[in-house]
């Protein structure tokens, strides 16, 4: 008769506790790895939120141009900022910044080394435009843009005092005797104006059963401002951008270059110039309509007409001292070959109903005075101003 087994064999128990041995590793293993990314993820969250700080730090820029050591745009450079020690790690923080047109890149790199020495890395970008915090609230677009994004969603040449018809065009009275009369109706799409009549004495009086004898010439809108530095010696870019003299009573009309222009309906202007005297008004605001050609565009100058404040004399357009004489600059570009400010040009050449020609500039100054000369607007560096001015009239030797 066998004798049954009793006990476990020593080769048995050895095979068990090298299987318990073995499974108790990968436990362990699987644990240090969990802990590792756990620690990884720890890190990375902490470097994200060290980048993002940066960014917001230098997005919230309180000044265009500040001093050295200021959160400043013109101080946003790269560079380096001081390690920071976070939770379970150290963190380096480098910041490169590429300066373009009108706002700078910068990229922000947080790098730290993780518990196995291992070197890890965040980055973030952004774009900062370089627009002063108080304007912030603005859009700037270029013409062709969104018309959801102009004011009005409006084409952009429209003046913002114009009344929306609610058929798709907007009614706007340029300055008139009166109140009354002209009436110019614009398409809100392309900004193309319609010239009309209307008993109206105000643009917000202005509706579709108060508008009528409409023209069939399709015209642009030329407006701008005078500004006036004629109580200056020699007025510099500065009284350029900041003149502070008072409004001469003026006329503005449009001496037309090219061919083709219709007889019929004539180019019109208007201004708010003071009729009597004495006044504060410090500028003139003008608006015309010009007609482009048959090919759809329009070449021509503008010129400022003097008259004298009620039943005074005219001012006088010249190159010389004296009471009375004056000089006409044009708020423009540095040189005629190669314009850095295409949308303010000296002369108007092959301008079409895209083009905006709004914001053009005039500043009268003494008649023995240079016309104010500067750089060309740079956004890039905080100028967003062009103060450089031409002379127009009389018009150069």
């Amino acid at each position: 008769m066998a004798r049954p087994q009793q006990g476990v064999a020593l080769v048995e128990a050895l095979v068990a506790l090298a299987v318990m041995a073995f499974g108790m590793l990968g436990l362990v293993g699987v644990q240090a790895t969990l802990r590792q990314n756990a620690d990884t993820a720890r890190q990375r969250s902490e470097s994200v939120r060290i980048a993002q700080e940066e960014v917001e730090t230098w997005r919230a820029f309180a000044l265009l141009n500040g001093p050295t050591g200021s959160i400043s745009y013109n101080t946003l450079l790269s560079g380096s900022a001081t390690p920071i020690s976070g939770t379970n790690a150290t963190y380096s923080v480098t910041r490169s910044v590429n300066a373009e047109a009108g706002y700078k890149v910068m990229t922000v790199d947080v790098d730290w080394s993780d518990r196995n020495a291992a070197a890890q890395k965040t980055r973030l970008s952004t774009a900062i435009a370089a627009v002063a915090p108080e304007l912030a609230g603005t859009i700037s677009v270029p013409p062709q843009a969104s018309l959801a994004r102009h004011p009005g969603s409006r084409a952009a040449g429209i003046p913002v005092q114009a009344r929306d018809l609610g058929n798709g065009t907007s009614g706007f009275l340029p300055p008139q005797a009166g109140g009354g009369g002209v009436a110019w109706v614009f398409n809100n799409t392309t900004g193309v104006i319609t010239v009309c009549h209307s008993l109206a004495t105000s643009t917000d009086a202005l509706t579709l059963a108060n508008i009528d004898a409409c023209g069939s010439n399709a015209g642009q809108l030329l407006s701008g401002f005078v500004r006036f530095a004629y109580n200056i010696a020699e007025p510099t870019a500065a009284n350029a951008e900041f003149p502070t003299a008072t409004a001469l009573n003026l006329d503005v009309t449009i001496a037309i270059t090219g061919t083709g222009y219709p007889v019929s309906p004539a180019f019109t202007c208007f201004d708010d110039a003071p009729t009597t005297a004495p006044t504060a008004q410090t500028a003139v605001r003008y608006y015309c309509v010009v007609f482009p050609n048959s090919d759809g565009k329009w070449s021509g100058t503008s010129m400022l007409i003097p008259y004298g404040l009620g039943a005074g004399s005219p001012w006088v357009v010249g190159n010389a001292a004296g009471t009375g004489i004056y000089r006409v600059c044009r708020y423009t570009t540095a040189t005629i070959d190669n314009p850095p400010n295409p949308q303010h040009p000296y002369t108007y050449v092959d301008v079409n109903a895209n083009d905006l020609m709004t914001n053009q500039n005039f500043l009268v100054i003494a008649g023995a005075s240079a016309c104010p000369s500067d750089v060309p607007a740079d956004p890039s560096a905080g100028d967003f101003v062009n103060s450089n001015t031409r002379q127009q009239q009389p018009a150069p030797a």
